[in-house]
């Protein structure tokens, strides 16, 4: 089993903060607020104007329309960063419209974005939260982690971050969100608890195969981690999804990290951690921050 690299400093210089201006979306920008303040890092809120906002209008109102539609985003986003800079925080707003992933994914490239964060509504799934299938589309597209602040989460941005759960299945994707969580739990001096699970019910030897997820676990760990607090490791059995969820609630998780993979991950079921993703973002307690396999080569 590889062992996992830890970074001296996590590099977050630029994090934006995507909103559709909904209520579920200001419950994740504490979380982006804490996340800048940390880090020194810019702070861009970003909304993007939906192509249904004025698809239906007639052609004589579009301009009209579209530009009432800017002027309240324009507000919306101004109600967000001016306080901020008056509290000193370095922040720019980001309006943009037509397709809303897409401009979004524009904007990490162009503001080079190291961590993106977004709140999501729907208290049924993934189906219809951030403006449909938008927040799923940045948790497998974008080329940085993304926190997701869900509609179950009632951890408090205020409180920080002293509890990491990260999950693995040792794909490279889940081996790369763990490095992350490493490093994380470096930076802020946290506990971090590595949890794999092994799926289903083992009538033959079960012992065995959870023992071998163990070594598996202590392996990935640096000899000499220079983490405040020594990681521990949690095997489980039965749904994953579920039984990372347990792990998350019964520990008081302040993050969860996991890795995702690309395109697809969340739309086909077959993509066995991409469905449990879909599951542990919509129902978690706490952020989830998701680590992608396109990300950026920096962050590699």
């Amino acid at each position: 089993m590889k062992t996992l690299e830890i970074k001296q400093q996590i590099a977050l210089k630029n994090i934006l903060f995507a909103t559709d201006l909904d209520v579920s979306a200001k419950r994740a920008l504490p979380f982006a607020i804490a996340m800048a303040e940390r880090c020194g890092a810019k702070l861009y809120a970003a909304h993007v104007i939906p192509q249904e906002a004025y698809a239906f209008a007639r052609p004589d109102s579009v301009e009209r329309i579209l530009k009432e539609v800017e002027d309240y985003a324009s507000y919306a986003l101004n109600q967000v960063i001016v306080p901020l800079r008056h509290r000193g925080q370095r922040c720019e707003a980001l309006l943009g419209h037509g397709d809303v992933a897409g401009v979004l994914m524009e904007f990490l490239r162009d503001h080079d974005v190291d961590l993106v964060v977004v709140g999501t509504s729907s208290r049924a799934g993934m189906s219809k939260v951030f403006l449909g299938s938008t927040a799923e589309e940045i948790i497998r597209e974008a080329p940085c982690p993304v926190l997701t602040v869900g509609p179950h989460v009632k951890a408090e941005a205020s409180a920080g971050v002293r509890n990491i759960v990260c999950a693995t299945d040792f794909s490279p994707g889940s081996l790369r969100a763990a490095e992350f969580a490493l490093s994380l739990a470096r930076e802020y001096q946290a506990h971090l608890t590595l949890v794999h699970v092994v799926e289903g019910i083992l009538r033959d030897v079960p012992h065995l195969a959870m023992q071998l997820a163990d070594r598996r676990l202590r392996e990935m760990i640096p000899p000499e981690p220079e983490l405040f607090h020594e990681p521990q490791m949690v095997v489980e059995i039965g749904p994953v999804a579920k039984r990372i969820l347990a792990v998350e609630a019964e520990l008081l998780a302040d993050m969860v990290i996991m890795g995702v993979r690309g395109a697809g991950a969340f739309a086909q079921t077959a993509s066995h951690f991409g469905s449990i993703a879909h599951t542990v973002v919509s129902l978690a307690t706490c952020p989830v921050l998701t680590v992608g396999d396109v990300l950026k080569p920096e962050m590699e």
